[in-house]
């Protein structure tokens, strides 16, 4: 990734180049809200289910809201360039080459947007973090809404990734999951990792769990209502795990959840503790550098850091001498964690969609 640096008289940019760049930053976030409330008022799967241009009163009629503010949204959208509008009949359609990323599927982005609110729910007790009077950190109670957003960004990308590139990427994993293996997956949340993984290989059992009473619930429903029995949930901290778990498992997952636990060192010598000689950890982590400088141009990069300062950092912190390693920890800090931790063969590797990065170590056989 090649990073721009400042030339010689300190500039890159004059001063009105600057100014209108952060402004469009500014009406980004602002329109990212608008977007959000779209998703969350099903107007977007209502237009693109469309077979051409509506009114704001049949768009509004079709999801059940008033016109008035429909017809406001319908606004922000045309001048975001996200809905077209004929001026003339007063009439709003959204082209067919934009539908799948606006409605559910494997391809939807605008998901994304339900960030902006949920992570605002936070936003004055994370300010007040910053001051050195204020709390070290935010308790995962103010955030009631992660759990089902995370659970949505789950299911939007391994649904596509990880039966088809994540786990085929490492050699022999697939013929151990056929032969029948024990797995746990660590910080599960509403478990869907677990349970997709039990639907493709019946002979291996999954085991999820989670400090989230509502995840693991969530999880345990889900599984009996697909007649699962070789997956289970449990509500429990990864930080000391039963002492019967010494070397039970062939694989452990950490998907997106190391760098939110407020002890991550205990967590990851807990997995090495359980793990059998020669088997697995895989990390999923987005897909970005320790180093702030070397991010500079890196799509993951913006909302990385707004994440981790708005949710990962300070749930983190708010445990006492919690380590706060925050979204961006990056995949250089994350390897040597797990080298410190006793893994071997730790290695790093993109994802396909290049948006994450998994990285894996093995027990080493004593």
């Amino acid at each position: 990734m090649e990073v721009k640096k400042l030339s010689g008289d300190g500039l890159e940019e004059n001063p009105a180049e600057f100014a209108d760049r952060v402004m469009k930053t500014v009406n980004s976030g602002a329109m990212a809200l608008a977007i959000s409330l779209g998703v969350d008022n099903g107007l977007f799967e209502v237009m693109t289910e469309q077979k051409g241009p509506k009114s704001s009163q049949e768009i509004a009629k079709l999801a059940g809201l008033k016109e008035r503010y429909v017809r406001e949204w319908l606004g922000a959208m045309v001048v975001a360039d996200i809905v077209e509008m004929d001026s003339d009949k007063q009439e709003y359609f959204i082209p067919e080459r934009r539908r799948p990323f606006l409605k559910n599927g494997p391809y939807n982005i605008v998901a994304f947007s339900g960030l902006v609110p949920l992570l605002c729910q936070a936003y004055n007790q994370v300010s007040d973090c910053f001051k050195e009077e204020g709390p070290e950190g935010v308790p995962y109670s103010q955030y009631p809404r992660f759990q089902t957003f995370m659970d949505h960004m789950s299911r939007a990308m391994h649904d596509r990734n990880l039966l088809k590139n994540i786990i085929p990427s490492f050699e022999g994993l697939t013929e151990i999951l056929d032969g029948g293996a024990e797995v746990l997956d660590v910080g599960c949340g509403r478990g869907h990792v677990s349970i997709l993984l039990a639907q493709r290989f019946p002979r291996s059992h999954f085991h999820g769990i989670d400090i989230s009473e509502e995840g693991i619930a969530f999880a345990k429903t889900e599984a009996d209502s697909l007649s699962l029995s070789n997956c289970s949930f449990d509500v429990m901290d990864a930080v000391s795990l039963p002492s019967d778990w010494t070397e039970k498992y062939q694989l452990v997952l950490a998907f997106d959840c190391i760098h939110d636990m407020a002890y991550p060192k205990e967590v990851l010598r807990e997995i090495h503790r359980v793990l059998a000689p020669n088997a697995l950890i895989m990390m999923l982590e987005i897909n970005v550098h320790s180093d702030p400088d070397k991010n500079v141009g890196n799509p993951r990069a913006i909302d990385g850091y707004v994440i981790s300062l708005m949710h990962c950092m300070p749930v983190s912190l708010y445990f006492n001498k919690g380590a706060g390693l925050g979204t961006m920890w990056g995949m250089e800090a994350a390897m040597s964690c797990l080298q410190e931790m006793g893994f071997g063969e730790v290695s790093c590797q993109p994802s396909k969609d290049r948006f994450n990065t998994i990285i894996s170590g093995t027990k080493k056989h004593k």
